[in-house]
């Protein structure tokens, strides 16, 4: 190939790997304008460390364990024996002491007196054998400064469990008491959850913790996952959390059909999946000034028909995934075996706080209805609100969002009003899809992308007396909306506005929303490359075969007339 050929190749490689580099950055950056964040694998910030995948083995293990477990529980509670005094029960090589329902409430010394508890030379106190509360029973652990240490290690663990009872823990504000797992082969809290792990659990009764500090409990499932509440069909459990700590558990704290559970002046960190998470059904839960901070998975989480949620003054920051993450989806969408309830679940009310740098969202919240969020202030996360679904009443209001990567407040699907909010430093600062969302009154600086953006049937929404500021494609994209749809913008600030084209946030986002560039770049590029090779290696007319210097110099051979005498010889 001559050099003019190989410089045409190389200028046709050129502009590939230029269309393809900018689809590179597409792809890093994940989906990005028209794209559902629901829908985002992968995310630009990774502030904490997210759940660590389980083998196989350690999964079935840890479920092997659960499953003896809980024929342990269910045993001890067929064969209680109602007014005698407390017992020792057996189970497969497991002891665990029985405390019976008898008028007055158990204390840490009836455990050490009965043979569960050891005080060891350090004045601590280490829990030896399971201990399960009994119906109609109330253990009360008030200990200030106190240590209690849960045997747990490969040779077994063990449980504090309240069975339709009532238990608490609590110590005092400065002398908190500590509750943690014990390994005396490591000589410390026990490190894995794969042979199974210390836990408290409360199941239909009232639990309270109370200046207490909890770590390294639990594993595999919610009920044994540090510290639950975990009520039935019939009746809740309930309790409250106060000026506690919960760190490197499984899940920090967990509830299952609990109801009116209070949480206030706690903190939820550093724990192997969520802070706190309300489960299957839990009810009229109120959190306030309480911290979710560098957890693998979510801050506080709220699902499976969970409702009627309120954070006041909450801050969820550095999780791997949402700072507040709430499902209000049904829990069937059709007949099912189990006849599962059909409608969708709501009333969450986020006021004040603070939710910053986690993973994907500040805040997310899917199928919800009566939805409140007012006056927080969320900031570098991957994205800062995202609504998904949710029905009116939803709204967003007085809040400041700032220095998110992709989106400030995103509403995709349902009904919203999105009404006086600071919104700054994102791509796209509001964005609707495919909604009916007022969005009035929110003043935009800084955006990259768009200010407001209304995508798809979008028929509605309005976007009113907002003021926009920024520099990009569109201050108001609204060009993108479905046929026939049209949307209300009345008194819009768009002075503060530049409108460029040519930046690179507008080039980078150019394949994924001309999907058909590079296609075309291949369809028609490939037939020029053809064209001009065909035509470099034409030979013209009249051309010798070699083009070196030897062969051109080279003579013929002379002619030879037949019949004709020659030199030297005769014809």
């Amino acid at each position: 190939m001559s050099g003019r050929e190989v410089g045409t190749v190389t200028r046709l490689l050129t502009v590939s790997a230029a269309v393809a580099a900018v689809l590179g950055v597409a792809v890093v950056w994940g989906p990005l304008e028209g794209t559902d964040p629901s829908a985002q694998a992968g995310t630009t910030v990774a502030p904490a460390a997210a759940a660590a995948p389980v083998s196989s083995v350690a999964a079935e293990r840890q479920s092997a364990i659960l499953t003896a477990e809980d024929e342990r529980l269910l045993t001890i509670v067929g064969s209680i024996r109602p007014g005698s005094p407390p017992y020792v029960q057996e189970h497969d090589g497991t002891r665990t002491l029985v405390l019976t329902a008898g008028g007055l409430a158990y204390g840490l010394s009836d455990l050490i007196e009965l043979g569960a508890a050891e005080v060891q030379p350090d004045g601590v106190v280490l829990l030896t054998e399971h201990v399960f509360v009994a119906p109609g029973a109330r253990l009360i652990i008030d200990a200030p400064g106190t240590t209690l240490r849960l045997r747990s290690g490969i040779s077994g663990f063990v449980s504090l469990v309240a069975w339709k009872a009532d238990m608490t823990l609590a110590g005092a504000d400065g002398q908190p008491l500590t509750v943690t797992s014990w390994s005396s082969r490591k000589r410390g809290p026990d490190p894995s959850p794969v042979d199974g792990r210390a836990y408290v659990r409360d199941a239909s009764g009232a639990m309270e913790l109370r200046h207490v500090t909890v770590s390294d409990l639990g594993f595999w499932s919610g009920r044994t996952s540090g510290v639950a509440w975990t009520g039935s069909s019939s009746t809740e459990a309930t309790g409250a959390i106060m000026g506690s700590t919960f760190r490197d558990n499984h899940y920090g704290a967990f509830a299952s059909k609990a109801e009116e559970l209070t949480v206030i002046g706690s903190d939820f960190s550093d724990n192997a999946v969520d802070g706190l998470s309300l489960h299957r059904s839990t009810a009229q839960t109120v959190i306030e000034d309480s911290t979710a901070r560098g957890n693998g998975r979510h801050g506080f989480s709220a699902d499976q028909g969970s409702e009627s949620v309120t954070y006041t003054d909450v801050t969820a920051e550095k999780n791997a995934a949402y700072g507040i993450f709430f499902s209000g989806t049904p829990l069937s969408d059709g007949r099912s075996a189990g006849g599962a309830s059909l409608r969708a679940y709501g009333e969450v009310h986020v006021d004040g706080g603070v939710f910053r740098e986690n993973g994907k969202a500040g805040l997310r919240v899917v199928d919800g209805d009566d939805v409140t969020i007012t006056g927080t202030r969320v900031a570098d996360n991957t994205d800062g609100i995202v609504l998904v679904g949710t029905a009116a009443p939803t709204a967003v209001q007085g809040s400041t969002v700032s220095g998110n990567d992709r989106f400030g407040i995103t509403v995709s699907g349902g009904e919203a009003a999105v009404t006086g909010n600071k919104v700054s430093g994102s791509e796209t600062a509001i964005r609707v899809r495919d909604a009916a969302v007022d969005v009035v009154d929110n003043n935009v600086r800084e955006a990259t992308s768009h200010a407001i953006s209304v995508v798809g049937a979008s028929a509605g929404s309005t976007v009113e007396e907002n003021t926009i500021g920024g520099r990009g494609p569109s201050g108001l994209d609204v060009y993108r909306v479905a046929e026939g749809v049209s949307i209300d913008l009345a008194t819009n600030d768009v002075g503060g506005w530049t409108r460029d084209r040519d930046n690179w946030t507008y080039w980078s986002t150019f394949i994924p929303n001309h999907p058909m560039l590079l296609l075309w770049v291949l369809v028609l590029g490939v037939p020029v490359l053809l064209g001009i090779r065909a035509r470099r290696s034409a030979v013209a007319p009249g051309t010798k075969p070699y083009g070196d210097d030897i062969r051109r110099e080279w003579q013929p051979p002379a002619r030879v007339e037949v019949g004709r005498r020659t030199a030297g010889g005769r014809s």
